[in-house]
């Protein structure tokens, strides 16, 4: 889930980071199809203050890039620098590669929420457990989503095509 169409200069960065200290969460509409299906586009995603103690494999974490795109994805794996600090390796389930590693500075917050038209999910809750453990194990899975994306926008485009 990204939202590489729009840029985000530091003031906008701190002002999330803000609002997040002040009322402990921040809702974001999403936008973008890097985490279908988990995350649709127009879902509300709520977001928290990112822990590093309460941080695991298979989160979905809130960052901004140094080129001010903001992106939501999932946390692959955590690597430790020579220099004791740490930097975060984080990919989109429709993604074919993981992104570049960021630092923890970047990291805005956790997903713990995603309000749909239908309902409410929640990232702590079985469901998206599991989903998560799929989608870390088997990631070929990437590649059979972003082909169902294609194959959807090919036909919602042939279709408005007729009309």
């Amino acid at each position: 889930m990204d939202w590489s169409n729009m840029q985000f200069n530091q003031d906008t960065v701190e002002l999330l980071l803000i609002t997040i200290k002040k009322y402990g969460w921040i809702d974001l509409p999403s936008y973008g199809t890097s985490m279908f299906p988990y995350i649709k586009k127009g879902n509300v995603c709520r977001f928290v203050a990112f822990d590093e103690m309460n941080v695991k494999k298979g989160d979905i974490l809130l960052y901004h890039t140094n080129t001010g795109q903001l992106i939501a994805h999932r946390l692959l794996s955590v690597l430790k620098q020579d220099n004791n600090q740490k930097q975060f390796v984080l990919k989109g389930d429709t993604n074919l590669c993981s992104d570049e590693p960021i630092n923890q500075n970047q990291i805005i917050g956790k997903l713990i929420t995603i309000q749909t038209t239908k309902r409410k999910k929640y990232a702590n809750k079985f469901h998206a457990i599991v989903w998560s453990n799929i989608i870390l194990s088997f990631p070929f899975l990437s590649k059979l989503l972003r082909y169902s994306l294609s194959l959807e926008f090919y036909y919602k485009n042939r279709s408005g095509a007729s009309s």
